[in-house]
């Protein structure tokens, strides 16, 4: 039994952690709206947009994280990022990185308006690893990140995805055509897409390079009108079943995808992750913080 001293000291600390419970999902709600209101106003077309979140059991903060940034021009650069760990320590590395992300958007944007030219994306992103590391490198953490940097821009009546992906998993591509929906998974080589990636970021591992860290393949996917892109974190496709210790998989994953292919992209996040408890059986074997977001890109004008 506990004294009543000791009851006091458990109560106050339950209570704090209710209080950092609380402002952690106000946060990521508002990071949510933020999110579905700039993916409402993509060059003037109206985005479909779902989004998944669940840190992992007994967390309280999550190192997964999204973004949707306006560039100048018709141009958009999402960012879908997961860094090391859980809790406090993965929630001030993605601090870190956010805190490089705008800095680093801040700076080429004033750069291009002065020059009267578009982003260099391979510039900003490479802008973005140098913050980061050095960041990281100051504060002596040998925490790392993984991230996928997607610039979404028009290309006449289709949509280029021009990704460079330091060490996450690429997404996957429902398209849509008069022969039906096909699932194609980019992390996966096929006849016209390689998906090469570049190291991921953290002090430790540019130690270890030396210059060839910040060496970034750049690939490009093009999207047709009516297709979805499908954008998940690792903890969904890890998620192990209590009893056999099987993990969900990417088949799986693009099983849910197929079946629910044309609804709305929320009632298809929705359904992933009601898959993905179901398969772990118990909510304490969820071991990783889980993040899906599955953008539907709508029809462009023809004219």
């Amino acid at each position: 039994m506990l004294d009543i001293s000791e009851k006091t000291a458990f109560e106050k600390k339950l209570k704090r952690f209710d209080i950092l419970h609380s402002e952690a999902n106000v946060v990521r709600e508002q990071d949510k709206i933020l999110v579905r209101s700039l993916f409402k106003n993509f060059s003037q077309k109206k985005l479909t947009v779902g989004i998944g979140f669940q840190r992992a059991y007994g967390s309280v903060l999550s190192g997964d994280y999204f973004d949707l940034i306006k560039l100048p021009g018709d141009q958009f650069m999402f960012v879908f990022a997961d860094v090391s760990g859980h809790g406090l320590p993965a929630y001030t590395t993605l601090i870190r990185l956010r805190s490089s992300i705008t800095l680093a958007v801040k700076e080429a944007r004033k750069s291009c308006v002065s020059a009267n030219r578009e982003i260099d994306t391979a510039a900003l992103v490479n802008e973005i690893a140098v913050k980061f590391t050095d960041i990281m490198d100051e504060s002596n953490s040998d925490d790392f990140a993984c991230i996928v940097f997607a610039f979404i821009s028009r290309v006449g009546s289709r949509y280029a995805l021009k990704l460079y992906n330091r060490s996450m998993l690429f997404p996957i591509v429902i398209k849509s055509s008069q022969n039906g929906m096909q699932v194609i998974n980019l992390n996966y080589s096929s006849q016209d897409w390689k998906p090469d990636r570049g190291f991921y970021l953290g002090s430790d591992m540019h130690k270890l390079l030396g210059e060839p860290y910040f060496n970034v393949p750049e690939c490009v996917y093009t999207i047709d009108e009516g297709d979805s892109v499908f954008f998940y974190s690792d903890g969904i496709s890890e998620a192990c079943n209590s009893s056999s210790g099987e993990e969900f998989g990417d088949k799986r994953i693009e099983d849910v995808l197929m079946d629910y292919a044309g609804l709305d992209p929320q009632v298809v996040i929705d359904e992933l992750f009601r898959n993905v408890y179901s398969f772990i059986g118990n909510p304490e074997g969820q071991k990783d913080d889980m993040t899906a977001v599955l953008i539907g890109f709508p029809p462009v004008d023809k004219k």
